[in-house]
């Protein structure tokens, strides 16, 4: 993801950029292919005065960086993550200074989302029901980096991080869960004690009831989702771009094309990282605040309690995922 925001950054003639990593070969690539300044120690680049940062680090591994910034009055973004290092006083200490502090949101800007999001508030009625189904295969991810590599490690597991990652665009759409049953297991075979599979039923605030479902250890790529309202239904495909409106007027069903994710994803990511160097100067607003990404680690930390519990289990919107992840009853 780095490398992503540099690659997306470096074009723009407004801006200067510099990067701080602890490793010498990652300085080097990207002052190489992108001509930008390079720190191998965090004191040094914190003097070299810039005004926003940009937190790519793995999940778990970011609330330092956030309390730098918000102690020396940077702006900072950071990507999307298990935990939310307490929204509230981030929060806080931004109005204070006066600072956007921009949670990533990514699916939030993909188009097929957004006609989702229109088509639920235009067409669906009120909302009965929606799933999500996610399948994928984790160890065709980053596989030269062996153990260093977050997605091998169990509290950093790679469905365990998808879930809020999913959460933090399907709340907006259909509303956060007030309560939330869960469960966690490793069903498949992959490297590691990993478990490959995260499945969530919740209530909705907004009435109606969700399910998602990811899992880490399937060769074929898939990400569809149904939802169903007073009025009709609507599918979609993250990866085709599809979507399909089905209501009680419609003689046939409205099918509609949004770009398959090869097309669009690049895209997505530039308008994000863009976005928010823009509203860091001021010139458009940052639509995912803190509280709306605690809302999404809250309901995976009442999913995980859920699951060791044997019950339906509250959403506490100040809550955070444990550290260890708790062990299957």
């Amino acid at each position: 993801m780095g490398t992503r925001r540099l690659r997306d950054l470096h074009q723009r003639s407004d801006i200067t950029l510099g990067l701080y990593d602890e490793r010498e070969d990652r300085r080097k690539r990207a002052s190489d292919r992108f001509g930008v300044t390079v720190f191998g120690q965090l004191e040094d680049a914190v003097a070299w005065g810039p005004q926003a940062l940009i937190i790519s680090t793995p999940p778990g591994t970011k609330g330092d960086y956030i309390q730098l910034a918000l102690k020396h009055g940077l702006h900072h973004f950071t990507e999307a993550d298990i935990w939310c290092y307490g929204a509230a006083e981030i929060e806080r200490v931004s109005r204070q200074k006066k600072l956007v502090s921009a949670p990533s949101a990514s699916l939030r800007y993909l188009p097929v989302v957004q006609a989702l999001g229109t088509h639920v508030r235009e067409d669906l009625g009120q909302l009965l029901s929606y799933q999500l189904h996610m399948a994928t295969y984790m160890p065709s991810w980053h596989a030269d980096e062996g153990r260093e590599y977050y997605a091998r490690h169990r509290d950093t597991a790679p469905a365990r991080e998808m879930i809020p990652f999913e959460l933090n665009w399907l709340n907006p759409v259909f509303g956060a869960a007030t309560d939330v049953a869960g469960r966690y297991e490793k069903y498949g075979a992959l490297p590691g004690d990993v478990e490959d599979t995260w499945s969530l039923s919740m209530r909705l605030q907004r009435g109606g009831v969700g399910q998602l479902t990811i899992t880490m250890a399937c060769p074929v790529n898939h990400r569809r989702g149904f939802c169903f309202g007073t009025n009709g239904m609507i599918s979609w495909d993250i990866y085709s771009g599809d979507l399909t409106v089905q209501t009680s007027a419609d003689k046939e069903s409205r099918v509609f094309n949004f770009g398959a994710t090869s097309k669009v994803l690049e895209p997505m990511y530039h308008q994000e990282i863009n976005t928010f160097v823009d509203a860091a100067m001021g010139r458009q607003p940052w639509l995912q605040s803190y509280a709306l990404s605690q809302q999404s680690t809250a309901i995976i930390a009442a999913a995980e309690k859920s699951f060791v519990t044997g019950r339906w289990v509250k959403v506490d919107r100040n809550a955070e995922p444990a550290i260890p992840l708790p062990r299957p009853p």
